[in-house]
């Protein structure tokens, strides 16, 4: 399990960090959310003999605010282990009944999300890989074809504002020694980009933020005005983000059907050739990185 291996030996696990001058706490506080089942391990063993064996019980002794995480990521794994064992043995359960009474799960997505939102806010270190098996658990608990449906309904705008959430947080984050803080919340924003039901609008999103700021930033450049250094700092990850999205739709539809098609796309590209030109000399860097965006976007017009 994920965080046995933290709680035996959390100083070798901290070590296995890189120095990005940030400081590291000796505050371990997620050794102590209890057990962690490896969601996608769970997919090659035969869940009907092991499933009971791997049920983690809860640790109540943890006092920190994430604790909350622990027991919605809990009952949505134990929620697919269900769903997966009523398949082909005798047991067979009607998923559909949660379509009346699926305030129970909502619940849960909310609270986790909640969570989430608040650990990415202000974050303790070492970051647990319990982060990314709650991630992991939302979005297989989004996919999945006997659960999507009410899921989506219910809860596909907290989605959407837990997206919007964490680019503000890249955005917003001033810190000094924030980088290693922001390569989380990023981390998290690729994996739920690799959703295909996530990643259009998530690619929006972006888009429409990098686009934003050009505009800012070519505005500013031309009156000779001040801007705003920590969100140029910033929209680098934004951009870094976007390009592997991007890239990774390329990848895995050949390009020939990978061309994003929507409005932010649109207005992403309507006046980029202007902004680079005038942009190029002053922020070659910030330039590029809209060039190499607008490529990608363009990838199959091109091919």
């Amino acid at each position: 399990t994920l965080l046995d291996q933290e709680c035996i030996n959390p100083m070798s696990y901290s070590s296995q960090l890189e120095d990005s001058g940030c400081d590291v706490s000796n505050d371990y506080a997620f050794d102590s959310l209890g057990i962690a089942s490896d969601f996608h391990q769970s997919e090659h063993v035969d869940t009907s003999k092991c499933w009971l064996e791997r049920v983690p019980p809860f640790n109540l002794c943890c006092n920190s605010k994430e604790e909350s995480l622990t027991a919605p990521v809990q009952f949505l794994q134990h929620l697919l282990e269900i769903r997966k064992l009523s398949e082909g043995g005798i047991l067979q359960a009607d998923f559909t009944e949660l379509e009346n009474d699926s305030f129970t799960v909502f619940n849960s997505v909310s609270q986790l999300l909640d969570g989430l939102t608040i650990f990415y806010n202000s974050p303790k270190f070492p970051v647990s890989n319990f982060l990314t098996e709650a991630v992991c658990v939302l979005i297989s608990l989004i996919t999945d074809t006997k659960l999507s449906n009410h899921v989506l309904k219910k809860c596909f705008k907290k989605l959407e504002e837990f997206k919007k959430n964490l680019i503000q947080i890249i955005l917003r984050n001033s810190n000094v020694n924030r980088f290693q803080a922001l390569h989380a919340v990023s981390h998290t924003l690729v994996l739920l980009g690799r959703n295909n039901i996530l990643r259009n609008s998530l690619i929006s999103f972006l888009l429409s933020e990098v686009r934003q700021f050009a505009e800012q930033l070519l505005q500013a450049h031309q009156i000779q005005a001040m801007y705003d250094i920590t969100q140029y700092e910033n929209i680098f990850l934004l951009c870094m983000i976007l390009e592997q999205l991007l890239q990774n739709e390329t990848e895995e539809s050949n390009i020939s059907s990978s061309d994003y098609d929507g409005e932010e796309k649109i207005k992403f590209l309507k006046n980029l050739d202007q902004i680079i030109l005038h942009l190029s000399d002053e922020f070659p860097l910030f330039s590029l990185y809209l060039w190499r965006v607008s490529v990608l976007l363009n990838s199959a017009q091109i091919q």
